[in-house]
């Protein structure tokens, strides 16, 4: 199952458990170069990543999308198997571009995937196959930055406000008054990234 994010359950994405990297194909004076392809990590800061097991690998994951995505681009054959771990999580790739860092493509899954073999697919899929915009091109490679969100701790809300700011994600689901089923997610990041109190998220 895919989902988009950064749209409108009960469910919180408990941030004790996430861990979001970033990494920019932006150079920058404090960046370190990604396999000669221009890219930079420019920051590792995300939703307790430094209390995250994950945290320390974050960077590399960032990095391996990058590689997929120029590969896929430039139809070279896939990346050698990344030596970060391979467990199963549920997981999100999104893409921003520019120095505003405007949204490119967010798209993942809610399912459990092996890190390996999901961050290559939704590493694709988010930048050529997001519906809400054009496929990311050859030519936009070196303004783009990525994020990674490793999702875990999943626990019902009693309430709409029964989440905490900054830490916990939000999936919701309802009916709109057709009784059409509605889904949508905010990974635990945006919410601060666009500035949104609780009531207006």
């Amino acid at each position: 199952m895919s989902a988009s994010c950064c749209g409108t359950k009960k469910q919180k994405l408990n941030g004790n458990y996430s861990a979001n990297g970033h990494c920019s194909g932006e150079g920058g004076s404090n960046g370190t170069a990604m396999n000669g392809h221009n890219g930079y990590l420019t920051n590792g800061h995300g939703n307790d990543v430094g209390h995250s097991p994950m945290g320390a690998q974050m960077p590399e994951m960032c990095f391996y999308c990058f590689e997929v995505l120029y590969r896929e681009l430039n139809n070279l054959e896939e990346p050698r198997t990344p030596s970060f771990t391979n467990d199963p999580f549920p997981l999100f790739v999104t893409w921003k571009i520019g120095k505003d860092r405007r949204l490119r493509g967010c798209i993942g899954t809610f399912s459990a995937m092996r890190l390996h073999s999901g961050l290559r697919e939704y590493a694709i899929t988010s930048a050529l196959k997001d519906s809400r915009f054009s496929p990311i091109t050859r030519d936009e490679i070196q303004r783009l930055t990525v994020s990674v969100s490793i999702l875990q701790g999943f626990e019902e809300a009693r309430g709409y406000l029964d989440w905490t700011l900054g830490t916990h994600g939000i999936r919701i689901e309802f009916y709109n008054e057709r009784g059409s089923k509605r889904t949508a997610t905010y990974l635990p990041q945006v919410a601060t990234e666009q500035g949104f109190w609780m009531r207006k998220s």
